[in-house]
């Protein structure tokens, strides 16, 4: 549809009065603001107790407020303030200084010429759904002007009365502000931030597992430079911050790195560095950290993996978990502990080496031959170290073939040529891993077992990727 200028001038000065309407709208409202408590969120997902707390908060109010007006605080439910002390609802007002209270319900005017008075204290019962509330009338002689600003200390405050932490605060919350006057017209709103809940508790990996295993005899790493070494480090951080409110306090955790670690536990030596114990089993590096081992502030163990004896494993992707599995304060953690992250990626062990794996290899059975062809594409000579396991779980090698892989050549691997060099004499089903010295694609594999009902491809874990 198509509109002449006019009216499009109409219908756009029509937008901007809404507009103008709307934002005046959006603007009018009290503020509330005051530093909120932050809570820990694990210790509000775990129920820990709440202790007493006092809760101070300023506002400032847009617009005008008569006097006998009523001004209503609301609380959310994960504020209690049952303990507030504000029986005969009068306030007394402490001359000369600005200040007020009823009970241990205290009001700082600053230097305004407003007071209050008629204090209510609203339990509500909880079981109902139903929250807390306050309410006090602006006093009858000056009022409460637009723009105008005034504090409330909700428990303990250094000006009379009697004071007492008096406030249950068990989540993140918020306040509610409302106005209205003598005849309950409404005057404005407001909200504001009461608590906010944070993590207590963090991690990550700093430092991953990147050793390369040297291919010969694999029981070291080579290092950028090319040079061997005996060490790999696996770095960690843990954060802790107790100081929250509804903190879990006494924390165990066990930081879990899985993978394959199958002999590490025979290492020269896998200790963390500065705080926590360290354990291996095939599957799993665990560190424990007691809570003395952690502060507020970040600790940096790292375990130290020292090698030279043992053959290191090739160990996958190795992920992390960081669990808290106890606790000395209150709370339910549930019976798997407060899980902090999970599957952090914390590097790998890798052989450097192209690596070839054959899962099904039998050798020595009657009238079956089995072989595996390797085409070398590159203009390099490639040895081949290799290892086996068989069906009776005995493991075999690292050994070297004897046997290269000539250049810009497909050379053939007979079942003779594996069982003499694992010094096997009786048929037995293999798994045979073939560890090359070669870049990735330089060098393809192709299996086959021979028999008297024909041939059959092995598929090997190249072509399983």
């Amino acid at each position: 549809m198509k509109l002449e200028n006019g009216k499009k001038m109409k219908i756009l000065k029509k937008a901007l009065v809404a507009s103008a309407i709307l934002s005046a709208f959006a603007t009018q409202a009290a503020t509330v603001s005051s530093t909120p408590q932050k809570l820990s969120a694990e210790g509000v997902a775990a129920k820990v107790t709440a202790l007493k707390s006092t809760l101070t908060f300023d506002i400032v109010v847009d617009k005008n407020h008569p006097a006998a007006s009523t001004i209503t605080l609301k609380f959310d439910k994960n504020v209690e303030i049952s303990d507030l002390n504000c029986a005969a609802g009068s306030v007394t007002q402490v001359v000369g200084t600005g200040k007020a209270y009823c009970g241990n319900v205290g009001f700082n005017y600053g230097t305004g010429s407003f007071t209050f008075d008629n204090v209510k204290v609203v339990d509500g019962d909880a079981t109902k759904g139903l929250t807390d509330s306050i309410s006090f009338d602006v006093n009858l002689g000056n009022a409460l002007t637009a723009d105008s600003a005034f504090r409330v200390i909700l428990g303990d405050h250094s000006f009379g009365g009697s004071p007492v932490d008096a406030m249950f605060v068990t989540g993140a919350s918020s306040l509610a502000y409302s106005s209205a006057k003598a005849d309950n017209t409404a005057i404005e709103t407001g909200t504001g931030v009461i608590a906010t809940e944070v993590s207590q508790y963090g991690f990550d990996v700093t430092t991953d597992l990147d050793g390369i295993i040297e291919r010969e005899e694999m029981k070291k790493w080579v290092n950028s430079n090319g040079d061997t070494v005996t060490t790999d480090l696996l770095g960690f951080t843990v954060t802790n911050d107790e100081t929250l409110g509804l903190a879990i306090t006494g924390s165990a955790i066990d930081v879990t790195f899985a993978g394959n670690f199958k002999g590490v536990s025979s290492f020269d030596t896998a200790t963390v560095t500065s705080v926590g114990t360290v354990s291996v089993t095939d599957k799993n590096v665990v560190v424990k950290l007691a809570d003395g081992d952690m502060t507020a502030k970040a600790t940096k163990p790292a375990v130290t993996f020292a090698n030279g004896v043992k053959v290191i494993p090739v160990t996958g992707d190795v992920t992390a978990k960081a669990v808290v599995i106890s606790t000395t304060g209150d709370g339910t953690l549930g019976t798997s502990g407060l899980v902090i992250d999970s599957l952090v990626k914390s590097g790998k062990w890798e052989l450097d080496a192209t690596v070839i794996n054959v899962p099904y290899f039998p050798v020595l059975y009657t009238d079956t031959s089995t072989s595996v062809h390797f085409a070398n594409e590159s203009d390099k000579v490639a040895d081949v170290i290799v290892t086996a396991i068989d069906n009776n779980g005995t493991e075999y090698g690292p050994l070297d073939l004897g046997l290269n892989l000539a250049a810009n050549t497909v050379t053939k691997v007979k079942q003779t040529d594996i069982a003499t060099l694992f010094k096997i004499d009786t048929a037995t089903k293999l798994s045979v891993t073939f560890n090359i010295d070669a870049d990735k694609g330089d060098v393809n594999a192709y299996a086959t077992i021979q028999s008297a009902t024909g041939r059959s491809e092995v598929s090997t874990s190249q072509q399983r990727k």
